[in-house]
């Protein structure tokens, strides 16, 4: 059942934690099948739109296949009210999602947090369309002057920097929001430096007495034909 639903297309290893990623499939009837799984929905999800189930369960699901995979308790693990995960005793992690494509990591190192995103490549029109509300002017001339002078085999095109910008910090606000508890802007961070493996960004802004303007934080990501994913991890200052 599980393969027909959700089909794992690889696992690795980054940092202590384990990175996996699952493809999954619409279904007709994502309540009746969650029962079928023995995954709980929530109020709030069951409520929700077929594709909101559908990425829920998805995650839900590949994230139960690791809790096993690393010898750690099979405990659901539901979204608070803010719908960010609330990760059990002596577990943490990070979620995100495609269309089809569901990215988690969990590991044992609760002293640290995860933050977790992939994107599909945006054309051209959706990136016209989010530059304003995602990159700064300074930003956005940052990138000009970044594509002009691409050489050797790092070349990334307008759309596809501006993705991983996006993804990293989607992937950043996500590893630092379980300490902070702000909702921060997309003008909370602003790209420094992109590497062929990884993307150094900056903090605008105080996030929390520990997150000050200025601090720095380096990302990995991995590109593919059709997306990027980026990973964050930050040392907890909660305790």
């Amino acid at each position: 059942m599980t393969v027909q639903f959700l089909q794992t297309s690889y696992c690795s290893h980054w940092r202590g934690w384990l990175l996996c990623r699952a493809q999954f499939l619409p279904q007709p009837n994502i309540i009746l099948l969650a029962k079928q799984y023995d995954i709980v929905l929530p109020p709030q999800i069951e409520k929700s739109v077929a594709k909101r189930q559908t990425e829920y369960l998805a995650g839900r699901l590949l994230l139960r296949q690791m809790q096993q995979q690393l010898g750690l308790a099979s405990m659901q693990i539901l979204p608070g009210d803010d719908r960010s995960p609330q990760w059990p005793d002596g577990q943490q992690g990070s979620l995100s999602h495609t269309a089809s494509d569901v990215f988690a990591g969990l590991s044992q190192k609760t002293d640290y947090r995860l933050g977790l995103d992939i994107e599909l490549w945006l054309s051209p029109a959706q990136c016209r369309e989010l530059s304003p509300m995602i990159l700064s002017s300074t930003e956005r001339d940052w990138c000009a002057q970044f594509l002009a002078s691409q050489s050797g085999s790092l070349i990334f095109t307008e759309s596809q920097l501006f993705t991983l910008i996006f993804a990293a910090k989607e992937a950043l606000y996500k590893a630092l929001y379980p300490d902070c508890r702000l909702i921060m802007e997309f003008s909370a961070a602003a790209v420094q430096l992109v590497t062929a493996n990884q993307i150094l960004m900056a903090l605008t802004c105080d996030w929390s007495p520990h997150w000050r303007v200025g601090s720095e934080l380096w990302l990995d990501y991995q590109i593919e034909p059709d997306l990027v994913q980026v990973q964050a991890e930050v040392q907890s200052q909660c305790g």
